[in-house]
C-alpha cells in the first residue's frame, strides 16, 4: 500500500523525516546541556581556585587584649590589592603609635599569597563609633574582584575571654597566658 501523500512523499518517507527531526532535536538538547555543564564546571573551577580576600577583627589576649584587623586571602590564588577603602574614622582616631592610623593607606598594591594574612594592629576601644565599613578590590589572573565588609567592632570587643589565674604559679603569668592564647588559636 504505497499511497502518495502531499509533496510526493510516501508514508515511510514521513517516518524517516520524523526520525531525523527527533534525532536532530535530541542532539541539539544534548549539546545545550553539555555546554551548560561545561560552563558550570568552569565557573566552579574558577570559584575554587580564585582568591577570596576579606577583613575581619580579631584580638589576642596575653596579659591585656590587643585588637587587630586581619586582612586575609582565604582563596587558592595570590591576590593583588588594587583598592582599599576604609571608614575615615580609623585614620582620625588617635592611637598609641601614629603609624597605626596610617597603616591602612599602605594596604593598596600589596600581594597576599593564598592563605596569607596581614595584621593591622588597632585599639578599637578608642573608636567613637560601633560600625565600620571596608571595600577591598583585588585582582588575580586578569580578573577583578570586590568585597564589601561591614562589622560591628564594639560587639566583638565585648565578647568575654576567660583567663583564670588561680592555678598559675607566681612569676609565670605571661608564659601561661601566652600558651593559653596559642592553644585557643589551634582550636
Amino acid at each position: 500500500m504505497n499511497s502518495s501523500l502531499p509533496f510526493g512523499l510516501t508514508f515511510s518517507d514521513i517516518i524517516e523525516i520524523i526520525g531525523i527531526l527527533t534525532s536532530l532535536s535530541t542532539s541539539i538538547v544534548a549539546i545545550v546541556v553539555s555546554l551548560k555543564t561545561l560552563s558550570q564546571n568552569n565557573r566552579m573551577l574558577d570559584d575554587s581556585s580564585r582568591p577570596y580576600v576579606t577583613i575581619y577583627l580579631d584580638a589576642i589576649t596575653l596579659c591585656e587584649q590587643s585588637s587587630y584587623f586581619v586582612l586575609k586571602n582565604f582563596g587558592n590564588s595570590p591576590a593583588l590589592i588594587t583598592g582599599f577603602r576604609y571608614d575615615p574614622v580609623l585614620k582620625n582616631t588617635p592611637q598609641d603609635w601614629d603609624m597605626l592610623q596610617a597603616q591602612f593607606d599602605f594596604v593598596e598594591y600589596i600581594v597576599l599569597a593564598p592563605h596569607q594574612s596581614k595584621l593591622l594592629q588597632y585599639d578599637v576601644t578608642k573608636l567613637p563609633c560601633e560600625v565600620l565599613s571596608f571595600e577591598i578590590t583585588y585582582s588575580s589572573g586578569g580578573k577583578e574582584y570586590c568585597e564589601s565588609v561591614t562589622m560591628n567592632v564594639k560587639n566583638f570587643i565585648h565578647l568575654p575571654v576567660s583567663r583564670p589565674s588561680s592555678c598559675i604559679p607566681k612569676g609565670n603569668e605571661r608564659h601561661v597566658h601566652t600558651l593559653r592564647e596559642m592553644l585557643e588559636r589551634t582550636m
